[in-house]
């Protein structure tokens, strides 16, 4: 290694991308999760910037003159690629949702497991929701579509670039994506939650025509028994729905910066 080409001006540059992809990795899925080490984070964060140093260092980079354009321009960088893995985390909120609203409906909702890697509880569905959707995400390789994304930004939003394009767009990008996570947790919740609201409406009738029987007794076991035998069989359906959502939701994430 020629210790010549280590300037001011590469150094900087190296140390931007590092921060961007430093904001990725805190965010996105699967890197940010917590039983991922911190120390795997980073190595695996220089690795990717040492990988995308000789493509995107720029000759004409203009390196900062005081502490304080330092600290903007790596807030920006930061701030870049923490938005991209923000986004992208987006569509497993809407899964967990998703979770949540069957287990209402099933009347299960007050049922809840550790969760070892935030150390929390949270509802038995949403966690089986979020680990089928982890699984998918995997054997589908769209970590690896993301990873692409990361080095498609630095061809939309160029390091050091004075600002980051249209402002208004990439809101209005960024409020479309939040929004569809009610929708993708409405479409995978569907099927349970409508066949639910006919037992409901079902036991109702049985209500009216045996006012004797305890219907409150028979609905609980009955709606839990439904609610998991059509959760068994629309999980095919589900992966299917989330594969389609998968390629949507990554390519708008990509085009987040996208001019």
């Amino acid at each position: 290694m020629d210790l010549g080409l280590l300037t001011t001006s590469t150094i900087t540059v190296f140390l931007m991308i590092l921060i961007r992809i430093s904001g990725v990795m805190i965010s996105a899925p699967l890197f940010s999760n917590r039983s991922v080490p911190a120390l795997t984070r980073i190595w695996m964060a220089m690795a990717f910037a040492f990988i995308l140093f000789p493509f995107h260092g720029r000759p004409d980079f203009g390196v900062p003159t005081d502490l304080i354009q330092f600290t903007v321009m790596a807030a920006q960088e930061f701030g870049i690629g923490l938005a991209m893995g923000f986004c992208a985390n987006l569509l497993f909120a809407g899964v967990q949702m998703a979770g949540e609203y069957i287990g209402v409906q099933m009347g299960i909702s007050i049922s809840s497991v550790l969760d070892p890697v935030n150390g929390t509880n949270v509802p038995v569905l949403s966690q089986l929701f979020y680990y089928f959707a982890i699984l998918l995400f995997l054997t589908l390789n769209v970590h690896h579509v993301l990873i692409v994304g990361v080095d498609r930004s630095f061809k939309w939003v160029p390091l050091g670039a004075d600002g980051i394009g249209n402002m208004d767009l990439m809101l209005e990008r960024f409020m479309a994506i939040s929004s569809d996570i009610f929708i993708i947790a409405l479409m995978l919740a569907l099927p349970v939650m409508g066949i639910l609201y006919i037992s409901e409406v079902a036991l109702g009738f049985v209500a009216k025509v045996m006012p004797q029987m305890n219907i409150f007794m028979v609905s609980l076991p009955l709606k839990v028994a439904l609610g998991l035998f059509v959760l068994m069989v629309s999980l095919p359906y589900a992966a299917t729905y989330l594969e389609g959502q998968y390629t949507e939701f990554v390519h708008r994430v990509l085009g987040l910066y996208a001019s």
